[in-house]
C-alpha cells in the first residue's frame, strides 16, 4: 500500500513538472531554456497583465538564484512552488488555513485577476478560453474544452470557478490542461 502512495506521488509530481515545462515553454519565447525580463513582460502582456520595468526588474530577481539576470526552469519551478505554498520573499506562510482570503493569498488572487477579465469574482468559460488562447493552448479554441476544464474544479456547480475553486486547484496541483 505505501508503495502505491508513493508511485502516485512520483507520478503526480512528474505530471506537475510537465505542466511547469509546458508553462516555461509558453514563456521562453526563443526556446533558449531561460526566460528573460522582456519576454516575461511580453508573455504577461499576452494574458493582459501590464507591469512596470521595475516590477519586472524584481520579479526576476526574487527568482534568479544565480544572479545571471535570467530565469531558467528550475527557478521557474521554485517560483511556481513558492506561489502555491503562499510563502511571501522571505519564506514565510501567508496561509490561515481557514480558506479566507489574506495576504498571502496576493500572487494566487493575481493569477486568479488574470483570467476574471470582467473582474466578478469568477472565471467563466469564455474568460478561460481567451486567457488559454492567448497563452497559446489550442484548449483555449474550443469552449466544451473549457467547460471540461472548469468542471474538473467547479464544487459548487454554478459553471464558473471563484476563488475558492481557483485556490484548492492550484494548491491541490490539478491538471486543468492534459500533458502532451
Amino acid at each position: 500500500m505505501v508503495r502505491n502512495k508513493r508511485r502516485n506521488q512520483y507520478s503526480d509530481s512528474s505530471e506537475r513538472k510537465a505542466e511547469l515545462k509546458s508553462v516555461f515553454a509558453t514563456f521562453d519565447k526563443n526556446k533558449d531554456g531561460f526566460i528573460t525580463k522582456q519576454e516575461l513582460s511580453d508573455s504577461l502582456k499576452n494574458i493582459g497583465v501590464s507591469t512596470s520595468n521595475k516590477d519586472l526588474l524584481e520579479m526576476v530577481q526574487r527568482v534568479d538564484v544565480n544572479g545571471d539576470g535570467l530565469i531558467d526552469f528550475d527557478e521557474f519551478c521554485e517560483l511556481f512552488e513558492s506561489m502555491m505554498s503562499g510563502e511571501d520573499e522571505d519564506g514565510n506562510k501567508g496561509d490561515s488555513g481557514d480558506g479566507s482570503f489574506d495576504h498571502g493569498d496576493g500572487d494566487l488572487k493575481d493569477a486568479f485577476d488574470v483570467f476574471d477579465g470582467d473582474k466578478n469574482g469568477l472565471i467563466s468559460v469564455e474568460e478561460l478560453g481567451l486567457v488559454l488562447d492567448s497563452l497559446g493552448f489550442k484548449e483555449g479554441k474550443k469552449l466544451e474544452d473549457c467547460k471540461k476544464m472548469i468542471s474538473k474544479v467547479d464544487t459548487d456547480g454554478d459553471g464558473m470557478i471563484n476563488f475558492q475553486e481557483f485556490k484548492k486547484m492550484m494548491k491541490n496541483g490539478v491538471n486543468l490542461i492534459p500533458v502532451s
